[in-house]
């Protein structure tokens, strides 16, 4: 793969801050974890893709890790080393191997990581108090009992077994451990000019809440090493709130990811650049059945109103996608109708944002059933031409319409569903006859769409 097709498909303009990422990871030369920091739907997982193989094609050692895949193992230890050994060229698999021998047999570092989220106890404390001279003087479990019961009287027999657990992983993890991780990391990097194993982390905030911090936790504890830079493709936000529930408020000086992020970098596409790409994502929508001539009814237009609301709206690419989706399965599913592309792209936005979406962003959207009937409304017992001289009525209704949407009084004539073949007046187009059902049904085909379309939301 070339580095043009690298990021091909590139709509937010990531490539440039690829290369300064890149630049980034080459000077680093110690342990590191840096935190990519997006909102969901973003781009992290696009920017993920492309960005680690732009890392590769300049000699870095890369391991992509999908940590929503592994959510199931319930080890994050076992998932960070399974993920490193199966990354080991063929001709090293007994280094690599060994290596996950140990990460298996101090799979109660997991265990460890889990509860110090989930629990909070003494026993995480009493353990970090622990002397390194202590931990490797411990010996077999009969030992260690002895050593908990000496804790105190008042621990539980549980909590002791917990602690009991966790010394001897320790033991592991202080001795053995790191020097298997030293293997692991000659194996890897063999060749490579850094010396350094970039190990790329996504889909983190998408993991059970108690998954997601045990492995945070269990990252810090057995990587701080040199050779290796963590970088997390994360939505810091939701990680911070799913500490906030666990664990409580933290203080303002300090957030959650400052325990484990050395370097925190934003990933954001600039307002232009975001509003390009969903202008051209737009721009692929099908019109095969304009509903009227002209550019207003054009998908150039429908491209731009598309750009103007996701900046308005500030929804992220993944919920735009989502929105334009539902457009363009309509406009396939109802291929024989005319459909207004315009009109199904303002309701589909105004669906999940009634306050934001407002009829200034599509002037003829005005046109509801309500606003035919308010517009033709005669107090009872008057006339029409009684209640106002036939002159300024057709001219106050028809300086309505040219004001708000002129486009609407040059439909083909099959639009305003006439019931006969007599020559109306065009405020009665507009108001009679299209007012009833213009807007009513664009919205039905969408509402059609929307209840057989499954989206990953």
């Amino acid at each position: 793969m070339t580095a043009t097709e690298a990021w091909e498909g590139d709509l937010l303009e990531y490539e440039r801050v690829g290369h300064a990422f890149t630049n980034l990871i080459k000077s680093i030369d110690t342990a590191k974890v840096i935190s990519i920091e997006a909102g969901f739907g973003r781009g992290k997982t696009f920017f993920r893709k492309s960005w680690s193989e732009q890392l590769r094609q300049a000699g870095e050692t890369v391991v992509e890790i999908d940590v929503q895949q592994s959510d199931h193992s319930g080890d994050p230890v076992v998932t960070l080393l399974g993920a490193l050994v199966e990354a080991v060229p063929k001709t090293d698999v007994r280094k690599a191997e060994k290596a996950l021998e140990s990460a298996k047999k101090i799979g109660a570092i997991g265990a460890r990581a889990a509860a110090k989220v989930i629990l909070r106890s003494g026993a995480d404390e009493i353990i970090d108090a622990l002397s390194d001279g202590t931990i490797d003087a411990l010996g077999d479990f009969d030992a260690l009992d002895d050593i908990v019961n000496e804790l105190g009287d008042g621990m539980s027999k549980a909590a002791g077994q917990l602690i009991a657990a966790q010394m001897a992983t320790e033991k592991v993890r202080k001795i053995e451990l790191p020097q298997q991780l030293n293997a692991l990391h000659t194996a890897l990097v063999q060749g490579a000019p850094g010396g350094r194993v970039v190990v790329v982390i996504d889909e983190l905030d998408r993991c059970h809440p108690d998954y997601a911090l045990a492995f945070l936790e269990a990252m810090k504890l057995i990587f701080s090493q040199s050779g290796f830079v963590f970088c997390l493709m994360v939505n810091a936000e939701y990680l911070e709130r799913l500490a906030k529930h666990r664990f409580g408020a933290s203080t303002k000086e300090e957030r959650y990811l400052d325990k484990f992020v050395d370097i925190r970098l934003s990933l954001s596409p600039q307002g232009d650049t975001f509003k390009q790409a969903i202008f051209a994502l737009a721009q692929d929508l099908p019109n095969t059945f304009p509903y009227g001539e002209g550019q207003a009814f054009s998908i150039e237009h429908a491209a731009k109103l598309a750009s103007n609301l996701a900046v308005q709206t500030e929804f992220s690419m993944r919920k735009v996608k989502r929105l334009l989706l539902k457009v363009e399965v309509a406009l396939r599913c109802y291929a024989d109708r005319p459909l207004d592309v315009s009109l199904l792209i303002y309701l589909a936005f105004k669906q999940e944002a009634e306050e934001l979406v407002t009829v200034d962003a599509l002037p003829r959207a005005f046109l509801t059933p309500q606003e035919g009937e308010e517009r033709l409304y005669v107090p009872e017992g008057r006339t029409f031409d009684s209640y106002r001289n036939e002159g300024s009525r057709d001219y106050a209704l028809n300086k309505v319409i040219q004001e708000n949407a002129p486009e609407l009084l040059k439909l083909p004539v099959d639009r305003y569903q006439l019931p006969d073949d007599q020559n109306y007046k065009d405020w009665a187009l507009v108001f009679k006859f299209l007012a009833p059902h213009y807007i009513p049904s664009h919205q039905a085909v969408l509402n059609a769409v929307a209840s057989v379309l499954i989206t990953d939301e």
